[in-house]
């Protein structure tokens, strides 16, 4: 007996069998491109394994509406039935999350050894924890307890807003809005959180404020900013990356008191991941700086999680949580 489960993010689509124990038997990574079809992967994958799955839990970054999720980041969708196919099994047994809500599950069976934390430590007890990480994109999820049962509760955290927190910051807001109009929230001067804490949002940010100051924009993807940020050499890099970190504080913050997430606050995602050195004293203050609330915030424990496996992991805790599997320790 076996299942099959899947991360798929708008950069890396990640498959892994686990056995009845939840441990990890096979896995297989690809890139997420115009490419690759997560049908035809999925088919692959069960070919090789010699037998269909005894069920399917796939993580797909974005909503998922009616058995069928359309990428946030990536023009394509996905649905259960399609899965069902691939992988020669019923519908019913086909379970699609958003990779966020996985994510949320995956804090269920946390490994203190994949977390560093900036403040505070492993939750002596179960409680209310949030995750939230900046990636392709910036997903957010939470996990809550009833009794002793883990729930997850998705959402799209994402995409609330973010507003200029100086006068200098509102001309680098007004050239972001005109060079990516679609994340201006109404008439005003927000945008979505995710247009300047991701990847995808980092190099329009970047533009932003070089465009404001005048200057020019002599680097690519998100990957050189955060590089000549982390060395100095570009003066707008420092300035696009470290407002980031203080914005992702900020909102990490304020979920973290929205929830009351005594069991933690984590960050993830390929952006926070590769980049652990914004998670400074700087980015900590930010994080606790919640007025007549920052003592409840300095309370709550924060970390960074390692683990590139999360989305799997929370699929697979999902899946077995649904068949009322005990989850693996």
């Amino acid at each position: 007996m076996w299942f099959l489960v899947g991360d798929i993010g708008g950069t890396n689509l990640r498959l892994a069998a686990v056995d009845a124990a939840g441990a990890v038997i096979s896995r297989s990574e690809h890139a997420t491109d115009g490419r690759t079809a997560l049908p035809e992967v999925c088919a692959d994958f069960c070919a090789k394994m010699s037998s269909a799955p005894e069920g399917v839990a796939v993580a797909v970054a974005g909503v998922v509406v009616d058995g069928r999720v359309r990428m946030t980041n990536a023009n394509r969708t996905i649905s259960r039935g399609d899965l069902a196919k691939a992988c020669k099994i019923a519908p019913a047994k086909v379970m699609l999350l958003n990779d966020f809500e996985a994510a949320a599950w995956s804090l269920a069976t946390l490994d203190p050894e994949k977390v560093t934390y900036l403040q505070g430590g492993p939750a002596s007890q179960p409680g209310p924890r949030v995750i939230i990480g900046p990636g392709t994109g910036l997903g957010v999820g939470a996990l809550v307890w009833q009794g002793a049962r883990p729930v997850a509760v998705p959402g799209e955290g994402g995409h609330v807003r973010l507003t200029p927190h100086s006068a200098e910051e509102v001309a680098y807001f007004e050239a972001l809005i005109a060079l990516w109009p679609e994340v201006q929230m109404g008439d005003t001067m927000a945008v979505e959180a995710e247009a300047i804490l991701s990847g995808t949002g980092m190099p329009y940010w970047y533009r932003a404020i070089s465009q404001a100051r005048g200057e020019a924009a002599t680097l690519g993807g998100a990957a050189a900013i955060f590089a000549a940020a982390k060395t100095g050499e570009d003066a707008n890099a420092c300035r696009a990356v470290g407002l980031m970190a203080r914005y992702l504080a900020g909102v990490a913050g304020d979920l973290g008191l929205v929830i009351g997430a005594r069991g933690g606050v984590f960050l993830t995602g390929g952006v926070a991941q590769q980049n652990a050195w914004i998670f400074d004293a700087a980015f900590l203050a930010a994080f606790n700086a919640g007025g007549r609330h920052s003592r409840w915030r300095e309370a709550l424990p924060l970390g960074l999680c390692h683990d590139p496996d999360f989305g799997l992991l929370g699929a697979r805790n999902c899946l077995f949580a649904d068949r009322d599997h005990p989850l693996p320790d």
